[in-house]
């Protein structure tokens, strides 16, 4: 089943993709709103292609809601001028494949994803991610953050690739993973491939254990373990709901995000 959206003047909507495999979006030229994309549960292979036309802008925030494994393929153009700004949180007890493409395919182009991801004990998430610059004065920056518990397997592969003739592009990245269990796996690539000379680039990456010190304050607070755990969480995961417009379901996905990190635990 495929889901066909056009937008051709302002907007503001929610999406369910639960049964429907496939998901087309095109946003028409000149055109600003924000779009919240649930990915319920269905269909285990979920697809996304979203066309901004020249001038466009849109919020896009994407959740995982799916309780079974999914692999997510997501593929977003960006015209003349066109600008996106994605949010992406994923924090339910099943494996995730993310496979996203953004192509800066015209001049002005700008892309801006933070996303955030909580890894379950013995659960898989993967991800692959590319921003591929095909003109001049186009941007990418990709911040992305973790959270893994016991023997979680994450991985994220992280791209920014400008092409020969991008004259002054700019291609940033940041990963950023937190670990608090045992026996997890965790694994950052970052990519920058490069052919033309007059750009801006650049990469970080950090994976690590919460600050000993920090844990000892908390505890000292009268918080357990694993709320003190759930805090430190929580400041990783929190800033991706900024890009969440609507601000009573901004609250409601606060509220899960503080439960499933268990700042409610003993309460």
């Amino acid at each position: 089943m495929i889901m066909e959206k056009r937008y051709s003047q302002s907007f503001k909507e929610t999406l369910h993709l639960g049964q429907e495999e496939k998901l087309e979006v095109q946003i028409d030229s000149g055109q600003t709103g924000s779009l919240f994309l649930s990915l319920d549960e269905g269909s285990q292979t979920k697809q996304v292609h979203i066309v901004l036309a020249p001038y466009a802008q849109c919020d896009l925030m994407v959740y995982h809601a799916q309780k079974s494994p999914i692999e997510f393929e997501c593929q977003i153009e960006l015209q003349k001028e066109a600008k996106c700004q994605m949010g992406f949180l994923d924090m339910e007890e099943a494996a995730f494949d993310l496979n996203l493409k953004v192509t800066l395919s015209q001049e002005g182009a700008f892309f801006d994803l933070l996303s955030g991801q909580l890894g379950q004990s013995d659960l898989q998430k993967h991800n692959t991610i590319e921003v591929l610059h095909l003109a001049k004065h186009t941007t990418g920056l990709m911040r992305n953050f973790a959270v893994l518990l016991d023997r979680a397997d994450y991985q994220m592969v992280a791209t920014g690739n400008i092409k020969k003739g991008c004259k002054e592009a700019a291609s940033h990245q940041t990963t950023r993973v937190l670990t608090l269990g045992k026996d997890h796996k965790a694994k950052v690539i970052p990519l920058l491939l490069i052919d033309e000379n007059d750009v801006k680039a650049s990469h970080a990456q950090t994976i690590g254990q919460p600050d000993e010190d920090q844990l000892y304050y908390l505890r000292s607070r009268g918080l357990t373990h694993r709320q003190s755990m759930g805090l430190l969480s929580i400041g990783y995961l929190l800033p991706v709901l900024d890009r969440i417009k609507d601000q009573e379901l901004k609250k409601e996905l606060q509220q899960t995000m503080e439960s499933k990190v268990g700042l409610y635990e003993d309460r």
